[in-house]
């Protein structure tokens, strides 16, 4: 299968169209595929393959295993989930690009291949929009800010603050993805406290040493961070959203804490690879997924995760994927994060 390279970006008005086409009103090209069924009717004549752009166990495996499971209800076909976690998400969605024809297929991943990476790397082996066609942003995953409380004895963030500008100290926080280095990275240039960044390929090993003193603090997930908390063997300081959210109450953002400009919270989206997904069958896909997460089910399910709902929508995908790939620019090119 012929990789595409396009080095141009689509217009807004392309994108615009592109999204128009995807709505879920887009149910009207499903019966040409179906030979005349209804949409109700309409089911899938391959299996399903969703590549994932993150390790197991974390929020974006969990709801991409939680739509799989509502596409081989509906569809009627098996789905496979395969984990491709490495390079910011690029493996996975390079995967996804070269995938072989025998299933229709899918990405799970979000703010990192199609809105950081644009920035980060200087070439990448995929068209974050020539190669995908958008089916739905899943859930918004604002982040936590964690210390352990055997490390820093400081109890609130207005503390930490004011401990770590003491003496000129350099602390270190851990990242393991493009979201919660850019929340970091993004407090650190706020705050003007001195940190550097310590790299994980995933989130499970950045709590372990986080647990184990090896860092200062973590902006982690919050499929991650949660249990941890309750457990007591973390201590969330503060949020990377604009807003509290309904499982940390108590726990402020870092926008309260006088830095209003802060609001960093990464997004879990699934799109389908161009070339190897009809349009009808991805806007089959669109709508069972919206389906399943508008649902109280669904709903229920990202609340347990600490997942904040988010429009269901290729319209709403793409907007984000605007909006971040020219807002977290900046904040890259600030931080220095572009590879050489």
């Amino acid at each position: 299968m012929q990789i595409l390279n396009h080095e141009s970006r689509l217009s807004r008005r392309e994108l615009l169209r592109s999204a128009g086409a995807m709505g879920l009103g887009m149910a009207a090209g499903l019966p040409a595929l179906a030979q005349g069924a209804g949409a109700a009717d309409f089911k899938l004549d391959k299996q399903v393959r969703i590549i994932v752009a993150y390790g197991a166990g974390g929020a974006s495996d969990a709801i991409a295993r939680y739509v799989g499971d509502a596409i081989a209800q509906r569809g009627g076909k098996p789905v496979i989930v395969e984990n491709r976690p490495g390079a910011d998400g690029n493996i996975a969605a390079e995967a996804v690009v070269r995938a072989p024809t025998d299933a229709y297929n899918l990405l799970v991943s979000g703010s990192s291949t199609h809105a950081a990476n644009a920035t980060i790397y200087k070439k990448l082996a995929y068209d974050p929009d020539k190669d995908f066609t958008p089916l739905a942003t899943m859930a918004n995953t604002p982040y936590a800010m964690l210390v352990n409380p055997k490390r820093i004895a400081q109890t609130t963030a207005v503390d930490f603050l004011a401990w770590a500008r003491k003496d000129g100290q350099t602390l270190s926080f851990a990242s393991a993805n493009v979201g919660g280095r850019i929340a970091g990275e993004r407090f650190k240039q706020l705050t003007r406290i001195n940190a550097v960044n310590v790299p994980y390929k995933s989130s499970a090993q950045a709590m372990t040493d986080l647990i184990g003193g090896q860092f200062d603090y973590y902006f982690c997930d919050m499929l991650t961070a949660l249990p941890q908390i309750k457990a007591g063997t973390v201590r969330a300081l503060a949020l990377s959203s604009s807003q509290r959210i309904a499982s940390l109450p108590d726990v402020p953002t870092v926008a309260e804490l006088g830095y209003p400009d802060f609001d960093v919270s990464s997004w879990i989206a699934i799109w389908s690879a161009r070339a190897t997904t009809p349009q009808p069958v991805s806007a089959a896909l669109s709508r069972w997924i919206g389906e399943a997460l508008a649902s109280p089910a669904g709903q229920d399910f990202l609340v347990k995760k600490g997942l904040v709902p988010t429009p269901v929508s290729p319209e709403h995908l793409l907007h984000l994927q605007a909006r971040d790939t020219r807002d977290w620019g900046r904040i890259i090119i600030e931080a220095g994060m572009q590879q050489p």
